[in-house]
């Protein structure tokens, strides 16, 4: 499925493996400054180590010459009809948003934020994401990930409110948006409008693009309050 990939593309790394060691390193940064990684040093630790395990590609993938297939807030989108997939790339230095923040924090997501909302997307939803890599624009970090296509058509809001809370996610808002949390395995996500959620012909429903966040502290007390829990 994805064997049409840039001839340098990290190979035999999965997901999930990359999303621990960088959270173990941005654990380690925490624990020696006595509190947490801030974006930027997310972004630098980053830097290293797609230097140190060859994960920056000497080249764009050749779709990012061509005319995307979508555009959206956080990626250019091309459709890979002989492998059913999509390629996504971020913007110049833009990894999407969080769901929540604390009032001091970036609101942005740092690169690791990025990969580790796709490895929870992963195990959460049955999905297949796979990062392939990272190359600079103009010296600003571009991120290229891997999807499998979904066939299907936008599911209804009520589908959407439907497929949450019929599996136990609580609803909430935040920002004017609706979100959902799992307050098992205290995760929240959002941006959970039609265009992010497809309604399969078999009647099943299959998220794939939405913002996924674990949350721990002060975020954890808020969003179970926030939800009644």
């Amino acid at each position: 499925m994805f064997s049409h990939e840039p001839d340098d593309a990290p190979a035999g790394i999965p997901l999930q493996a990359h999303v621990e060691e960088l959270l173990r390193r941005c654990e380690t940064v925490a624990r020696l400054q006595g509190g947490s990684t801030h974006y930027l040093e997310e972004i630098a630790l980053f830097r290293r180590y797609a230097l140190e395990k060859a994960l920056m590609l000497s080249s764009p993938p050749p779709e990012s010459g061509c005319p995307p297939s979508d555009e959206g807030n956080e990626h250019q989108v091309w459709f890979r009809p002989e492998t059913a997939t999509f390629l996504k790339i971020t913007w110049p230095d833009f990894f999407g948003l969080k769901v929540l923040y604390q009032p001091d924090e970036e609101e942005r997501a740092s690169p690791i934020g990025y990969l580790e909302r796709w490895h929870l997307h992963n195990g959460l939803f049955g999905d297949s994401v796979k990062f392939l890599g990272v190359f600079e624009e103009n010296r600003k970090l571009r991120l290229v990930i891997q999807q499998p296509a979904i066939e299907g058509q936008p599911a209804t809001l009520e589908q959407i409110d439907g497929f949450f809370t019929n599996n136990g996610w609580r609803r909430f808002s935040v920002n004017d948006d609706v979100a959902y949390f799992d307050p098992e395995r205290q995760v929240v996500v959002s941006d959970t409008h039609r265009g992010n959620l497809i309604l399969m012909d078999d009647g099943l429903l299959a998220p794939i693009d939405l913002r996924v966040q674990s949350v721990t502290g002060a975020l954890l007390d808020y969003v179970a309050g926030a939800c009644g829990c």
